[in-house]
């Protein structure tokens, strides 16, 4: 859908009124900055910004802007998506001081509900820019390896075309790998990788006939070799009455953390029954957990890994009279549990914006790390931004917490991305369900005394 000048014109006024933090404690936020052009904020370090956004007639071609210190920089074109319009940037990921985007596009068609089209980008202090184009498919997952040598893009396909594991490494280029989905209903992919090139991919599929009715539940996990250029299945598992939604998975020195949304049969109508499930240790033996309390829904699931393999999990459970309660979860390795806090309290399920804009958690490879959520109580015009950032333990605790709170106008959208040297917020805002405002607000977070992570050489995968 295209914007008209009146929507535009309400869009800035809204945005417009985004006040300064009213909680704060302790945490050394920039003041938000505003952006324009559905812009994303990728710190490089503590004093750089990257700004990807979007302009040109359709609004398919990507811009970088670099903001140091303060100052803005030059605006440049990095390429135009052909035959798309409507592009957003929907992801991105830093490590070292190199990023990468995701950039999903709407197919020139004419069609109402035309297919996605998804430009994956890479900037390297060396080489620049460098990008390939999926002509169909939406991102699943996007993740740099633990010492940020390869990236790794994950896509599905919304016509059961295969899915692509697309990675990239400044020496040796791109690699597409192709996987055919899986079953009568298909199934959808999300992967990571390692500093050596190896991939574990983690596939879920159900069908659900009618709500509450679900039927082919399936949970597969999978490796690639990059030495020996080959395909192995490592663990398996049926649901025979319910069904498998990946969320995230990520990897480092050979054990995998991730999360999936769990849904079950329930003999009701529109008796829905979700629970998050979180898988930590090898690719062959992981062990998961789940709480032991259902809820009506489970949305925003994410998962990630510290390079000493203490994972990190969140999502948001609602309940049936749509309340949203924040949870996040760590796991150490030497702990046979992970161990679960609620993040704050609960507030009312905004229906003007898309699942996946609502909850965001994004961890470095050194343990620091921010989760982020946006939340609305019943009857408020306005929405709370709450950022907690931490230092995660070998252990799994949370050290050095610290959280900032911004007051919004309502249905407030939020993106967190966390490098090796600061943290980065972006604040969007839908103006009505699927428009979102081109107007944007965000802020970093230099980490205290910040490490680069330790080497971990060449270790691949454990099976």
């Amino acid at each position: 859908m295209r914007r008209s000048c009146s929507l535009l014109a309400a869009a800035a006024a809204a945005v417009s009124t985004l006040v300064a933090p009213t909680t704060a404690v302790a945490a050394d936020w920039s003041a938000p900055r505003e952006a324009g052009d559905h812009a994303l904020a990728v710190p490089l370090d503590e004093q750089t910004v990257a700004l990807i956004s979007i302009g040109g007639p359709d609004e398919a071609t990507v811009y970088d802007q670099r903001v140091v210190a303060g100052s803005d920089g030059p605006r440049t074109e990095v390429m135009t998506v052909e035959g798309a319009e409507g592009c957003r940037p929907v992801e991105a990921v830093t490590s070292l001081g190199n990023l990468a985007v995701a950039v999903e596009c709407r197919q020139t068609t004419g069609f109402e509900d035309p297919p996605t089209r998804l430009a994956e980008l890479v900037w390297t202090g060396d080489d620049g820019w460098v990008w390939r184009v999926q002509s169909e498919g939406t991102l699943a997952s996007l993740d740099y390896s633990p010492q940020g040598q390869h990236v790794v893009f994950a896509s599905n396909s919304q016509y059961g075309r295969p899915h692509h594991v697309t990675s990239y490494h400044a020496d040796l280029g791109w690699r597409d790998l192709r996987r055919p989905e899986l079953g009568l209903t298909g199934d959808d992919l999300v992967a990571a990788i390692d500093d050596s090139g190896d991939v574990v991919t983690l596939r879920g599929s159900g069908f659900e006939d009618e709500p509450g009715y679900w039927f082919g539940g399936r949970m597969r996990i999978e490796t690639y070799s990059d030495a020996r250029g080959r395909w192995t299945v490592r663990h398996r598992q049926a649901y025979p009455d319910g069904g498998i939604a990946p969320g995230r998975i990520d990897m480092a020195g050979g054990r995998i953390v991730a999360a999936v949304v769990q849904s079950r049969s329930t003999g009701r109508l529109n008796g829905r029954a979700d629970r998050v499930l979180v898988l930590s240790g090898t690719p062959r033996k992981p062990r998961t957990w789940s709480p032991a309390r259902w809820s009506r829904d489970v949305l925003d699931v994410s998962a990630a890994t510290t390079q000493a393999g203490v994972g990190a999990a969140s999502w948001l459970a609602v309940g049936d009279r749509r309340s949203v309660r924040p949870w996040l979860a760590t796991w150490a390795p030497s702990r046979r549990q992970p161990s679960a806090i609620r993040l704050g309290a609960a507030s009312s399920l905004d229906q003007s914006v898309v699942p996946g804009d609502t909850l965001d958690l994004s961890v470095a490879a050194d343990g620091h790390g921010v989760v982020a959520r946006t939340g609305r109580q019943r009857g408020v015009d306005t929405s709370t931004v709450t950022a907690t950032s931490f230092a995660l333990g070998a252990r799994g605790r949370l050290r050095d917490q610290e959280q900032v709170s911004w007051t919004q106008p309502a249905h407030t959208t939020v993106a967190v991305t966390a490098g090796t040297d600061a943290a980065g917020i972006t604040i969007g805002r839908m103006t009505s369900y699927f428009l979102d405002s081109p107007l944007v607000q965000y802020a970093v977070l230099p980490w205290a005394g910040a490490s680069r992570p330790a080497a971990l050489g060449r270790r691949g995968l454990r099976y």
